[in-house]
Order: structure tokens, then sequence, then C-alpha cells
């Protein structure tokens, strides 16, 4: 692993991590103010499903936390970040081309597309990670 990746990956944990925990922690908490700082204007009904989903999103994101606290990474850990990147560049992926398909129907609105974003860069980067060996640690 290159001295200057060494820098960014834990960076990019705590990024993603908190960026996905805080959402989260909103959606359980407080759901409406959560959809306005979105921007976005209808909030599903019935609102335990917004926390529901936020209770999802969170765990997500403490995934991401989970493995940035075992850092310096040492090698017995790379089959566990490995597998932290794929099942979240996976759920990312999904949620992304869900979230696609239904603006596009006219089932949400454009104001997801914020979330679209944000899930395909984050799954964009994993994926190419994994596929460079960006995880693979030094002995």
């Amino acid at each position: 692993m290159s001295p200057a990746r060494g820098r960014w990956l834990p960076l990019y944990q705590w990024v993603a991590g908190l960026c996905d925990a805080g959402t989260g922690v909103l959606l359980v908490f407080a759901p409406a103010w959560t959809f306005r700082l979105m921007g976005l204007a209808i909030l599903p009904q019935p609102v335990a499903f917004v926390r529901f989903v936020g209770v999802f999103v969170l765990c997500v994101g403490l995934s991401y936390l989970g493995a940035v606290a075992a850092w310096p990474r040492v090698p017995r850990y790379e089959g566990q970040w490995r597998a932290q990147w794929s099942i979240t560049a996976l759920i990312r992926t999904a949620v992304a081309l869900l979230l696609i398909w239904q603006i596009a129907a006219g089932a949400m609105e454009s104001g997801w597309i914020g979330v679209v974003l944000t899930d395909a860069a984050f799954a964009i980067i994993q994926w190419v990670g994994l596929s460079r060996g960006w995880l693979r640690f030094a002995e």
C-alpha cells in the first residue's frame, strides 16, 4: 500500500461513516426535519418506516466507523475490510439504482437525486478500490 493511500483510506472511512451514521440518527430522531434538510417535501408515511430506514442507514455508517476504529490496519483484518467495502458498495449501488428507477417512474421526488449521487460516488470509489487492491495490507 502506498503512503498516500494509507493517509486517505482512514479519512474516507470517517467521511463515509459519519455521513451515513449522522443521517441515520437524524432519520430516527427527527425524520421530518431531516427530509426538509435534504430538500424533500414528501415525508413517507408511516413515519415509523422512515425511522426503520434510518436504523439501516445508521448501521451502514457504523460499519465504516467500526472498520476504521481498528486502525492501524494489519494483515489479519484485510478480509474484514474487503467484506465491509464489498457489502456497502453493493448496498449503495442497489440504493442508487432503485432511486433512479423510482425517480424516473415518478414514484419519488427528484430531490432524491442527491442520495443517488452520494451513494453512486461512494460505490464507485469502493468498486474501483476493490478491483485495484487498495485494501491490500503491508506485512
